[in-house]
């Protein structure tokens, strides 16, 4: 008895889930019929001119948030190469203490 009411109960509530999801995020229902690319880009134009943004979009993200990878890599190679110059030179210098006896 009690599962009969369980899946009645879970039943609306998935119903309702789906029926709001659809509105929220103009899902089309299930009987109409897909849009062609081109009636999609139209759509989407309409709604950009509407909202009052450009057609072109956003900016790079590039352009926005400038990435210090230049940077960082320069630093990066310069400790690179100070760790192999100071081994080559401790080496230079460990082996004529040790073995110019």
């Amino acid at each position: 008895m009690k599962e009969g009411i369980d899946s009645t109960a879970s039943s609306s509530v998935w119903n309702r889930y789906r029926a709001a999801k659809q509105t929220a995020f103009g899902i089309p229902e299930e009987s109409e019929a897909a849009q062609t690319l081109e009636e999609l880009e139209a759509a989407i134009a309409e709604a950009a001119a509407s909202s009052g943004l450009p057609e072109i979009g956003l900016p790079p993200r590039a352009g926005v948030h400038t990435v210090k990878r230049r940077q960082l890599s320069r630093w990066y190679y310069l400790a690179l190469v100070l760790l192999f110059s100071g081994l080559v030179i401790g080496l230079f210098w460990w082996g004529r203490e040790h073995h110019n006896g």
